[in-house]
């Protein structure tokens, strides 16, 4: 295969990836086997709906020139494996590849750093992102915080009439 091919088809794929995605970030790879880069690739799709894409950081941020996701070209240096998360649950996908990192004791292959809502994070900020609660969990806390109240309106509306019951029996 060509090199004009190869790199149009990364752009193609990293064009793909940004659809849906939410939140990128690159993991330097150097010193990954093929079989640990697939066994990651596997477990980031199957339990997160996140993509995992090893190209060359000249062509990938000439895919995302011009995007909301330019910002991370200051994070292209070195050997990247780049990481679309495609779901809102983005702590979910950062425990997921911590967790095969731990697992496979791969320390020197950290996280680089990520853009999330057009904003650029340090590998220091992920403590930020990992403690995130998911969106569902934050509907859920808006829903608890209106139940509660009009739960306590009811209560208090239906006490008179069960005191009354209760003396008339």
């Amino acid at each position: 295969m060509s090199s004009l091919r190869r790199a149009l088809l990364v752009a193609g794929k990293t064009k793909i990836n940004l659809e849906n995605c939410h939140f990128i970030t690159g993991i330097n790879y150097n010193g990954l086997t093929v079989k640990q880069l697939q066994e990651l690739r596997g477990i980031l799709r199957e339990n997160t709906n996140t993509r995992l894409l090893v190209a060359k950081n000249t062509l990938v941020y000439k895919a995302l020139e011009g995007t909301k996701w330019e910002s991370l070209k200051p994070c292209m240096k070195g050997m990247n494996a780049w990481i679309f998360v495609q779901t809102e649950d983005i702590p979910s996908a950062l425990k997921t590849f911590i967790n095969f990192q731990k697992e496979k004791k791969l320390y020197d292959n950290n996280l680089g750093g990520a853009v999330f809502e057009e904003k650029l994070y340090a590998p220091q900020d992920y403590k930020v992102i990992e403690t995130m609660p998911s969106r569902s969990d934050v509907y859920g806390m808006m829903l608890g915080t209106l139940h509660w109240p009009a739960l306590d309106l009811v209560n208090t509306l239906q006490a008179p009439m069960a005191s009354e019951n209760e003396s008339a029996a």
